[in-house]
């Protein structure tokens, strides 16, 4: 993990295997982070969330590939809002589906079990932060496309 401060905000890269053991790194990584930022604990275990399930759509994606692709978490701090950029080192993980629109079953929570290969987890991911956007990354260290999670601070 490093970090740098650019222009009232500072930054903390965390790179990891692309291993769903490895998840509670990332886990705590954010929480630390988000603390510091000042979210609040709803918030802060809304982003958890929200952050396990792009971790894991990368990571199924990934697959058992050799060799296996570093997962690259960039967190922005800044005095309004926490910016997540997830990314790896692989140009086949992809997460521009995770922006196509969810459309939920009108029939009720049974509609939602017969739901198959359901994008019910990146649905969260919409909910759960204030914004979610695909960034197609360019020739520099995050060449990888990635998608980026923002959180607001509550006003007050």
């Amino acid at each position: 993990m490093k970090g740098q401060t650019e222009a009232g905000s500072k930054t903390v890269v965390l790179c990891v295997p692309l291993l769903a053991d490895d998840l509670v790194t990332v886990r705590l990584a954010l929480y630390g982070v988000a603390v510091r930022v000042g979210l609040s604990y709803e918030a802060i275990e809304d982003l958890k969330v929200a952050v396990t399930e792009a971790c894991n759509y990368a990571i199924l994606q990934a697959g058992e590939r050799e060799p296996l692709p570093m997962l690259r978490l960039v967190f922005t701090l800044r005095e309004t809002e926490l910016k997540i950029r997830i990314g790896t080192d692989s140009p086949d993980v992809t997460f521009g589906e995770a922006l196509r629109p969810v459309k939920l079953p009108q029939e009720g929570a049974e509609a939602l079990e017969r739901l198959e290969d359901s994008p019910i987890g990146l649905y969260l991911l919409q909910a759960l932060v204030d914004e979610l956007r695909m960034d197609p990354g360019d020739e520099g260290e995050d060449a990888s496309e990635a998608i980026v999670l923002i959180k607001r601070l509550a006003a007050g």
